[in-house]
């Protein structure tokens, strides 16, 4: 394991206090858990990446305008 430290002002840390207190969770345990849901978001993010040659697009025809658009679903 590593140490991660960072400074705060004071009225952060005292409202991260309580923020800590309400959840039953130490801070370390509260910025823990906190570095590790944004980590995890991240993760899943690269793995959602939608990649422009996996989208086929579909040609609609609006009569009234005669316009092509093309709509990538």
């Amino acid at each position: 394991m590593r140490t991660i430290s960072t400074k705060l002002d004071s009225k952060t840390a005292e409202l991260f206090l309580k923020v800590c207190n309400n959840e039953g969770k130490c801070q370390s345990e509260m910025l823990r858990d906190l570095i590790e849901n944004v980590c995890e978001l991240e993760e899943n993010e690269e793995d959602l990446e939608i990649k422009v040659e996996d989208v086929k697009p579909t040609i609609e025809v609006i009569p009234e305008l005669e316009n092509v658009r093309i709509v990538y679903d």
